[in-house]
């Protein structure tokens, strides 16, 4: 099973959960139970110039990469401000609140692992009594960037391509940068930034977990489950356990995207390559 759609702004809308605990704040899930996942709570989130999301706590992990504007985010009572390619993670029962700070909408994508509940079932958000604005905050350091489970990542960071080490399984061409997994402290999912070079692909494979994609420069095809698809900047895919699926960049340019794992992916077997285990049948069965 996959999904492939694409992110229109103007399907946002205000998250029935948060009525009475915020303001200005909008948001457009792109991967949940709606589209066929199980471990999959993937949208994009919006705060108007001045809005606010009251303090609050979730029964899920949750982690976010800032696509635009600035923001203020309290964790733990601790402000920090946050600016285009701040990423972070907040572990199950994390006290936090959100701030916009620019005069234009701060915009993230987020990830929630367990996926959220649906509408009408059990709650899985809380709400804190206090609601008293943040303290002034400075921008992330490096100095506190792992300790508060917070950090930085853009594509100007990316170094040049004769210059990276590889990705592995044979994927020449292909820059990866882990920003939240088990390392850096999350338990149920993880998050990284991958680019393609042209002309880059990866072979016919799946997962014994839940991915999804999000593209934010440039253009890949990607064929799942046998169906191609062209996508582009705000296009996204998800695939299910077990789906396989390939990604080509035939563009003249880099493409780059936004990539969830949830669950988190076993230590071993993490890809079944289609033509590896076709040619092992092929010598089985001489």
């Amino acid at each position: 099973m996959h999904h492939f759609g694409s992110f229109d702004p103007d399907t946002m809308v205000a998250p029935s959960e948060f009525q009475g605990h915020s303001a200005g704040y909008r948001q457009r899930w792109l991967v949940n139970h709606a589209t066929g996942s199980v471990h999959t709570g993937l949208s994009i989130n919006e705060l108007a110039s001045g809005g606010s999301i009251d303090p609050h706590v979730h029964a899920f992990e949750e982690s976010f990469y800032l696509l635009s504007g600035e923001a203020v985010i309290v964790i733990n009572g601790t402000s920090w401000a946050l600016r285009g390619g701040d990423f972070g993670t907040l572990k199950v029962g994390t006290a936090h609140a959100w701030y916009a700070n620019s005069a234009s909408p701060v915009r993230w994508l987020q990830m929630a692992s367990p996926q959220p509940k649906p509408a009408g079932a059990e709650r899985d958000t809380f709400f804190l009594r206090d609601r008293a604005r943040p303290a002034p905050a400075s921008h992330l350091d490096l100095a506190h960037l792992k300790d508060s489970l917070l950090g930085h990542f853009d594509a100007s960071q990316i170094p040049p391509p004769g210059q990276r080490q590889g990705a592995g399984q044979g994927l020449e061409g292909v820059f990866l940068k882990w920003l939240v997994d088990e390392s850096f402290g999350a338990i149920h999912h993880r998050l990284l930034f991958i680019e393609y070079q042209p002309g880059v692909s990866i072979a016919r494979h799946d997962h014994t977990f839940e991915e999804a994609y999000f593209i934010l420069e440039g253009e890949v095809q990607g064929t799942c489950d046998g169906k191609t698809y062209h996508a582009r900047a705000g296009d996204f895919f998800w695939t299910g356990v077990g789906c396989v699926h390939t990604f080509v960049n035939s563009s003249g340019g880099p493409v780059r995207w936004l990539e969830t794992f949830s669950p988190q992916p076993p230590r071993d077997n993490v890809f079944r390559f289609m033509a590896d285990w076709e040619k092992k049948a092929r010598e089985l069965e001489e």
